[in-house]
């Protein structure tokens, strides 16, 4: 029995030999180059990656220039927003405006229709009746006019106890008046009048100064 173990492991032993052999020459193969390809040539390698440089710089420049446009688009838009902004008022404050001088001229007629109403006293009247009719159609004349400013947002201005302000006042003249807050108007000498918010005429008064 002996013999026979023997004469079998010895005639194993060169099939396993064999085997292993086969496994390592694949493992060769399989890590060496294919047989029949080109190798490549170093200085396509550097060309190609000239071109996918080149290719990255251009792409990098149009997309700054697209980033460029946009800003310049978005500005345009913007700036044409403002220009319809600012024509859209000027066009308002031209409609409201427009009538400013016709106001500013008809405002003496109504200073001396306010000055004739306040000519005449009403111990004058009583028993006239000639005077007291043409002080009713004066005082109709004035206030038809004043109704007509109201709607065209003309508003009379009579600052008596209101503080100075040069915008809308004019300062005539200056007195001391312990009993007043220094800065505030005390009479007024003529009504000014404002236009929309716009002074189109100060009031003409008389200004408490410190003392």
């Amino acid at each position: 029995m002996q013999s026979v173990a023997r004469v079998l492991l010895r005639s194993r032993l060169p099939l396993c030999s064999s085997s292993s052999g086969r496994l390592l020459s694949s493992e060769a193969n399989a890590d060496a180059p294919e047989e029949g390809a080109a190798p490549i040539d170093p200085a396509v390698l550097k060309e190609k990656d000239a071109e996918i440089a080149a290719l990255q710089e251009k792409l990098a420049s149009e997309s700054k220039l697209l980033t460029e446009m946009k800003d310049r688009y978005l500005r345009a838009l913007a700036d044409g927003e403002n220009v319809r902004n600012r024509a859209k008022r000027e066009l308002e404050d031209s409609k409201v405006y427009s009538i400013q001088s016709f106001a500013k001229d008809l405002l003496p007629v109504s200073d001396v229709l306010e000055k004739a109403l306040e000519s005449v006293k009403e111990e004058d009247r009583q028993g006239n009746a000639t005077l007291s009719n043409l002080h009713e159609g004066v005082t109709l004349t004035y206030n038809q006019l004043h109704q007509v400013f109201k709607r065209h947002n003309l508003i009379k201005i009579e600052p008596i106890d209101e503080e100075f302000d040069p915008i809308y006042h004019e300062a005539m003249f200056q007195v001391p008046d312990p009993e007043k807050t220094p800065g505030t108007i005390f009479s007024v000498i003529q009504s000014g009048y404002i236009l929309q918010s716009r002074s189109i005429r100060p009031a003409k008064v008389g200004v408490v100064k410190e003392t």
